[in-house]
């Protein structure tokens, strides 16, 4: 029981590290949201460049456009992730829909408010590399605690199991040795009643012999 004990403590251990399948489950989702990044990085670089680039009736027109495509594709990953029942993807597209509410002020923010207030949103990309960073991090993280958490659970059923187990067994050696206590204390008795039966007869051939001489 101790050796199985101790080989099932291993195995928990060599199962503490993340199978390949999960790491590839966490690859995937770390990569999409690299995708997004990458996708909405290039997106405010790109209103950057347009608001230099264009009359500023052309650049509020042309956020308006911006806008009605992000949110058409928010609309997308909302239903995917509905789809897949994936909270990765649902994440993703609250994140679409708040870069779309964005593009509908950043006409007013550049070319309505000051300087400042537009410079943050310019640098925006930045914060979002940050974001995104910390964002992986908090899925791996998340996953490796949930994998490990459930090892955990499986550990204390191998415990309780054990322990079952050893209760089990020590009910059933007293179960026996309480069975052989009585079929021990049953010869006794069945062996002395013999015993008295024996002496009864002896007792009792003088007196037969006495009766039989009188006839």
């Amino acid at each position: 029981m101790e050796d199985n004990s101790k080989l099932m403590q291993l195995e928990i251990e060599e199962k503490r590290k993340l199978p390949k399948n999960l790491k590839d489950k966490i690859s995937t989702k770390i990569f999409q949201d690299l995708i997004v990044a990458v996708i909405i990085m290039a997106y405010f670089c790109t209103v950057n460049i347009t608001y230099y680039k264009l009359e500023n009736y052309k650049f509020e027109e042309y956020m308006k456009y911006f806008a009605l495509a992000i949110i058409l594709f928010t609309v997308i990953s909302f239903e995917i992730a509905y789809r897949k029942n994936s909270i990765n993807i649902g994440i993703i597209g609250i994140e679409l829909l708040s870069c779309g509410i964005l593009t509908l002020y950043i006409p007013y923010i550049f070319l309505h408010t000051t300087s400042a207030l537009r410079v943050s949103i310019m640098i925006l990309p930045v914060f979002l590399v940050v974001y995104y960073g910390i964002k992986s991090i908090i899925i791996f993280k998340q996953n490796q605690f949930k994998y490990r958490n459930n090892l955990s659970d499986v550990k204390e059923i191998v415990k309780d199991t054990e322990k079952n187990s050893y209760l089990d067994e020590e009910s059933t050696k007293t179960y026996r040795a309480k069975i052989k206590e009585e079929e021990n204390i049953r010869k006794k008795l069945l062996s002395e009643q013999k015993q008295r039966r024996k002496q009864r007869e002896k007792h009792a051939e003088p007196r037969n012999k006495k009766r039989k001489s009188k006839h």
